[in-house]
This record gives C-alpha cells, structure tokens and sequence, in this order.
C-alpha cells in the first residue's frame, strides 16, 4: 500500500513539474523552449572535426561533427518572444546566416510568428497567411508580395538547403511589426512582438 502511495505522488508530482516548468513545443525538425540550445559539437584531443553515425528515418547516416570551437563560432541563435528556437541534430534545420541576412527554417518560422503556411512544391512559392496578411515569395526570388504589393528582399531570397526551406526572418519580421535585435558577440538574433 505505502509503496502504491509513493508511485502516485510521484506521478503527480512530475507531472506538475512538467506542466509548470520549461514548455516546449516540439515538431518534426525544431522546438521552441526557454532553454538555450545545446552546442552540437566534438572535442577530439587534439580540437578537430570529427564524423558521427546517426539513424535518420530507420537509416544509419555519416554526419560531419564541427569541433566546439567551430561550432561555437559559427551556431546562430534565434529567440522569439522569450523562446529559442531548438534544431534536432541531423535534420538539416539549424539557423545559419546568408550574406549577412539571418535565415530560418520556414516552418519554425510560420510556428513562430503563427502563420498558416501553403507550399506550392511545383512552382516552390511559399504563401504565408496571419490575421489579414499575406505574404506570397517563391524559393531562389528576391520579389515578394506582400498584402497584393511588391517588395524586394534584401540581399538574400528563400532558399533550400539539405531538403529544408528557409527564409530571410529580419525582414519579414519587420513587415509583421515585430522588434528585431541582434548582438553579434553572441549569435542571437532577438524578434520579440509589440503588444
């Protein structure tokens, strides 16, 4: 009897844990938690890259593992409203920075911002729909539309890259009204929404 006891205040006790700690929000490449993401990276002895095998979809797959160094100098950060944006390894998916233009994977970037997303895999046009905007762009074009009206992105255009399809966020985040930081000593780009 003591010993089911124990097992149910347990239980309870982790579930309340659970539910009033850290929320995250997980899909199938990226979450977003309060948690900063944890460096993916290898210490070797003598501080080089190293290869990884790791399963993907029931599938043994080589991964090139960064040194810490590298992967320290090179990660890029991205928080939205207090949350990081978490990148599981392997999937292709991590933030990266593109001609001095941050750029994130679109469907972290639709969960992030709450966009309804439509992609168009023949013409890879990208719509993008919140409250009573819309934004239409296409994968390799520096032309959007934005609520019918054409605006040109700056310096970088949507893009594929290992399978994910990832778009320039300053400037889409400007057009949403959304107040926009980045501190170069630490990689983080900041976007935080006006109330």
């Amino acid at each position: 009897m003591l010993q089911t006891k124990w097992k149910f205040t347990t239980t309870i006790s982790l579930l309340v844990i659970l539910m009033t700690g850290n929320l995250a929000y997980a899909a199938e490449d990226f979450f977003w938690s309060e948690v900063e993401p944890i460096l993916t990276c290898y210490k070797s002895r003598d501080g080089s890259a190293a290869e990884m095998g790791i399963e993907v979809d029931g599938k043994r797959v080589s991964q090139d593992i960064p040194s810490c160094e590298d992967a320290r100098n090179n990660r890029v950060l991205v928080l939205l409203n207090g949350k990081y944006l978490n990148t599981y390894a392997g999937t292709g998916a991590d933030p990266f920075i593109e001609n001095g233009r941050t750029m994130i994977p679109l469907r972290a970037l639709a969960d992030g911002f709450g966009f309804e997303v439509h992609w168009d895999q023949n013409d890879k046009k990208i719509t993008l729909n919140k409250d009573h905007k819309s934004i239409l762009m296409q994968v390799g074009k520096s032309e959007m539309l934005v609520d019918g009206e054409k605006v040109n992105l700056d310096d970088v255009v949507p893009m594929v890259k290992n399978g994910v399809t990832f778009l320039p966020v300053r400037q889409l985040a400007e057009i949403l009204d959304v107040k926009v930081d980045w501190d170069s000593t630490t990689r983080i780009a900041k976007f935080t929404e006006k109330s």
